[in-house]
């Protein structure tokens, strides 16, 4: 549950980073409607776990991430309502009083689930950069892909904001990869006599291997390659083609992170 609870939270924090980026009148009410209904879905089933199911993500620091949970959920619900009377720029304060609320309570949990019996070097900071990637890899590969999506129904939409979205998210697959080969460098520079070991509980098959290699593999080659082939059929105006590549792409950003989620809480090493 507490990474499904992390993923829920990951997808919110990444989804709202998407939405300062383009005028509102380019794309009109449906498009963020849109977004914010999804946004509204996946903060309500964060909160409806949190509160039903008996864990504690926020540890001792219940008070500032039940506050961040609730008031991101509370923020979202008036920026759904400035969007529905298209008062965009008002909808820019709940906006950010959502993103501001769901990272708190995004990053108080994960710094209060990741176990530290594995010494790791530097686990704060590749923790930190682990879990906005996280976020941001989901959220914009989710998002692109509505936008191709939406293309469809706005067939006079310039093409300059897919390209802009594709580059980005070429830009965010890059900087995973990056946050995780540093993951994997400070586990394997840690003493070898050292037990439990974080490189050997990482990769060795007899730990958790498998999950390892398959999240390297589904989540970050394989996004790689398709948001590099998602950007040039966005440069070619072949919408349809970088939405059907998208498609593909956040599966494999959905596998791959939640794949990355339990391998940090199993392991105690950022991925």
């Amino acid at each position: 549950m507490e990474v499904f609870f992390l993923f829920l939270l990951a997808l919110v924090v990444g989804s709202l980073t998407t939405l300062y980026w383009i005028p509102e009148p380019d794309l009109g009410r449906g498009y963020f409607q849109l977004h914010a209904l999804i946004i509204l879905g996946l903060l309500g089933l964060a909160t409806a776990v949190y509160f039903l199911h008996p864990f504690e993500p926020f540890g001792d620091r219940s008070d500032l991430g039940t506050t961040g949970l609730v008031g991101g959920l509370l923020a979202a619900f008036v920026y759904y309502g400035a969007v529905w009377r298209e008062r965009w720029r008002a909808a820019r304060w709940p906006l950010t009083l959502a993103l501001v609320g769901a990272a708190t309570s995004y990053l108080v949990a994960g710094y209060q689930l990741v176990p530290t019996a594995t010494p790791l070097p530097y686990r704060q900071l590749l923790l930190f950069v682990s879990l906005a990637g996280a976020a941001l890899m989901l959220g914009w590969s989710l998002d692109t892909m509505l936008l191709g999506h939406w293309y469809l129904i706005s067939p006079k939409l310039t093409f300059r904001h897919l390209v802009m979205f594709c580059s980005v998210l070429l830009g965010i697959v890059v900087f995973r990869h990056l946050a995780v080969a540093a993951s994997v460098i400070a586990a394997a520079s840690v003493d070898p006599m050292v037990e439990p070991h974080p490189w050997r509980a990482l990769v060795s098959f007899g730990g958790h291997g498998i999950f390892f290699w398959f999240r390297l593999i589904w989540g970050l080659v394989m996004p790689l390659l398709l948001a590099l082939m998602a950007l040039h059929c966005a440069r070619q105006h072949s919408n349809q083609s970088a939405t059907g590549i998208l498609y593909v792409l956040v599966m494999g950003s959905i596998i791959g992170e939640l794949t990355g989620f339990y391998l940090t809480l199993s392991t105690g090493v950022p991925m």
